[in-house]
Formats: C-alpha cells, structure tokens, sequence
C-alpha cells in the first residue's frame, strides 16, 4: 500500500476506507473498474475533510455522486474515490404574502448538500408545497453534478458554497467551474404550489 494511502487509511479510519472497491457497485450504468482507494462521505464536514486530506497528501481524487452522469473504465481510477453521500436539506428563507386566506409562503430559499439527489430534494419540496424539479436529469442524479448540466437548476440558482484547494467560497453561477471547484452546497429558490393573493 502507497504512503498516502496509509495516511488516509489512518486519518479515516480502516472502517471507512476501502482500497481497490468495485467502481461498477456505485454508478448507475453498473460499469466500472476498481478505486485504488474509496471513501463515502455521509455530510459536508466529512466531504471537506476529506478534500482538505487529499489537497494536504497532493493525491489525486475523483468526486463520484448518484454514478448517473459518469462511464468508468475497466481500469478503475486511481488515486481517491470519493462518493459524496452529504444529504442536509433546509429552509434558508422564505418570502410570503398577506391575503384573503392569511400568511402564506410565495417562495423559499432551500440550501442543499451537494450529494442529495433530484428525486430526494422533490420529496422534501412536495412535503413543504414547493414547486418541484422538472428538468431533464435523472432522480437519482445529484445536485453536485446536476448543477453543471440541467438548465431548470441552474435557473433557480442563488448561490453555490465551493470548496476550492483548501479554501471554502461562496460564488454565483456564473463563476461555477468544473476545474478546481467541488459544489459543497447550492442555495436554490423555489415558488410555492399554492399562490396567495
């Protein structure tokens, strides 16, 4: 086993890192060579610790969400496989009106963790009779990736919380870059179902 990968094993845990994993056991087309070295990351401080671990150790890593967007060769990848499992959905804000029925809420500010899927941000907008996402990525598609392709998304979009070598930014969409950025979080705004008059 490679020096880096010992520190990474140390630092994470034996439990949690796993070396030479099946890459066709997490992308949806079920294709995929091994990861020299694979860690899930369940929240946003796990992922940031990880990136930050990886950034530190100068070793080479792969951020892998839903597996929908991506073809992995036979080969594997190596280097770090991260899966970004990070799932907080909140209400940021919300904007209401005043009318013949009460208060009501006209729109919110939802942020969400860059590991939850389409299909699990719909349930919690459905629960809080938000507007849903219609755009073309597939439910099991994340935010993370989704937010680089699905126009509907990127429409709603308010502000994206990055990490970048090291260092944690707040952007817009249009500084959004594939190249040293990985998406922590994506503030989005939603209308509600229901509109108040």
């Amino acid at each position: 086993m490679d020096d880096k990968f010992r520190l990474v094993v140390r630092s994470l845990g034996d439990e949690r890192v796993k070396l030479n994993e099946p890459l066709s056991f997490h992308t949806y087309s079920k294709l995929g060579g091994p990861a020299e070295a694979f860690y899930i990351a369940t929240n946003q401080r796990e992922l940031i610790r990880v990136l930050d671990l990886a950034n530190e150790l100068n070793l080479n890593f792969f951020i892998l969400g839903g597996g929908t967007k991506v073809l992995i060769s036979d080969l594997g990848i190596k280097g770090l496989v991260i899966k970004n499992r990070s799932s907080n959905i909140k209400i940021a804000g919300v904007k209401g009106k005043v009318g013949k029925d009460g208060i009501g809420v006209s729109e919110a500010l939802v942020e969400v963790d860059s590991g939850v899927s389409i299909g699990k941000l719909n349930e919690f907008l459905a629960k809080n009779s938000l507007e849903e996402v219609t755009g073309y990525s597939a439910l099991q598609s994340t935010i993370g990736g989704s937010i680089f392709l699905d126009l509907t998304l990127r429409s709603r979009t308010q502000k994206i919380k990055i990490w970048n070598y090291g260092s944690l930014h707040d952007i817009g969409l249009e500084d959004l870059r594939r190249e040293n950025q990985v998406v922590l979080s994506v503030v989005f705004r939603f209308k509600a179902k229901e509109k108040y008059n």
